[in-house]
């Protein structure tokens, strides 16, 4: 039995894997620094986007309505950032973005979010990436 023309097709086969795997190691941009975040297409199309940023240890940066703050959890001008939004006029949704070590603070921050009836969505957000908003929103 005769195993030479198995082989070249397992060598030729082989061969196109490795080719595919450096194509996609190549398109791997490493050292990425920062993310920007997008305006939303699907439910916050044509609404004002308001991004709530949980850093872990109960602390979140909030981006909208005009200003980029940080607070802790518990402050009481979350709450009231996020019963600004659930009274303005202009349709309003809730970006939260999420780190791996804040999950937690995105359940919280998640169910204020819904008990005031406020469209969210979220973004998992790597370790140490810095956070640039689309233009026109605040700095």
């Amino acid at each position: 039995m005769d195993l030479f023309s198995f082989l070249n097709i397992m060598a030729a086969t082989i061969g196109v894997q490795t080719l595919l795997i450096v194509i996609c190691a190549l398109q791997i941009k490493p050292g990425v620094q920062a993310i920007q975040l997008l305006p939303a297409g699907g439910e916050g199309k044509g609404k004002e986007a308001n991004y709530i940023l949980c850093e872990g240890g109960g602390k979140v940066e909030v981006i909208g309505q005009g200003q980029r703050r940080s607070w802790s959890l518990k402050d009481p001008g979350l709450d009231q950032f996020l019963d600004a939004i659930a009274k303005n006029r202009k349709p309003q949704y809730v970006v939260i973005g999420v780190r791996p070590s804040a999950y937690r603070d995105f359940e919280s921050i998640r169910s204020k979010a819904e008990a005031r009836r406020l469209a969210i969505g979220y973004e998992p957000l790597e370790a140490g990436l810095k956070v640039q908003l689309p233009a026109g929103e605040a700095e």
